[in-house]
């Protein structure tokens, strides 16, 4: 069996590095990314809050950063109650008078024609719909929000960015050290129940030998060690797995440099009793001593 990589990863601090940053403000143009690294953020270990009223930022603060001890991200923008750039500004103010260099307020931006594009691809509506009759109009008129970012600690443009490179800069910027590794979710189930809508990655183990047919095996279920044994004995059965776990050997970093913390891979056969369930419960095994975080379930033996 082949030795799995390392999945974790971590950044190291240069000797000028800032304080770990406690508080991060993510706020700029509608559309820009701030949601985007709001899900980095949690995922990167901080509370994550959108949207809250500016007149309440010093209590939630208070409760999760002062008194809970933990880090906390705030997205504030257009759709925020008592947003307008002297209020933001008052804001960071405030922020960095109690927080000091552990707060950092981050302006996400990028040019019209973007935001226009983006809109248009997800058909979201633009929280100055209401007052204007065009998406070019509300764009342009959240242009001038942009007075905020002289005052930020950090000024993105995401024009030309990915989600995940978006996401690589703001790490970077921030100096974060992430030391996670993703979750590997494991599971089986029947074809004929229907494909599952969570599975990020699907093998089809229909083409292994069925102990369906084998009257002694037929009540049991691939949790069994006789059923377990005629799989295993079958000839396709392991070459099949070690491409699976070469695949996932190849696959599963880039998942995690891209950003995604949990990849599902599922496996299915006919009844979702036998075949699935032991290839499943194979894979378990090999990410468990790959030094994985890893889950398994079974879909039809529930």
């Amino acid at each position: 069996m082949n030795d799995a990589p390392d999945y974790t990863t971590s950044t190291p601090k240069t000797a000028e590095a800032r304080e770990d940053i406690q508080l991060v403000c993510v706020t700029g143009r509608s559309g820009a990314g701030h949601s985007t690294a709001l899900r980095f953020l949690e995922d990167a270990g901080f509370s994550s809050v959108d949207n809250v009223p500016l007149a309440l930022v010093d209590q939630l603060t208070s409760l999760v950063i002062e008194t809970e001890q933990r880090k906390l991200a705030i997205g504030i923008d257009l759709r925020t109650s008592g947003f307008d750039a002297d209020g933001v500004k008052r804001l960071a103010e405030n922020l960095r008078s109690r927080f000091k260099k552990t707060c950092c307020l981050v302006y996400v931006t990028a040019t019209d024609d973007e935001l226009i594009a983006r809109y248009k691809t997800t058909r979201r509506r633009h929280p100055l719909m209401g007052r204007y009759d065009r998406l070019e109009q509300a764009i342009a008129a959240d242009a001038h929000h942009t007075q905020i970012a002289p005052i930020a600690d950090l000024v993105i443009d995401t024009t030309r960015l990915s989600p995940q490179a978006f996401c690589a800069e703001l790490q970077a910027r921030l100096e974060l050290q992430l030391q996670t590794s993703p979750v590997l979710s494991i599971f089986s189930f029947a074809y004929k129940h229907g494909l599952p809508q969570a599975g990020d990655i699907i093998f089809d183990m229909r083409f292994l030998d069925n102990p369906h047919w084998q009257a002694e095996l037929r009540r049991l279920t691939g949790c069994d060690s006789e059923v377990e044994a005629f799989i295993h004995k079958d000839e396709a059965f392991m070459p099949f797995m070690q491409d699976v776990t070469r695949q996932l050997e190849l696959s599963l970093p880039l998942y995690f440099n891209q950003g995604r913390f949990q990849v599902s891979v599922g496996f299915g056969c006919s009844g979702g009793r036998h075949r699935s369930v032991a290839a499943a419960r194979w894979l378990h095994g090999w990410a468990e001593k790959a030094g994985l975080n890893t889950t398994l379930s079974h879909r039809e033996l529930r």
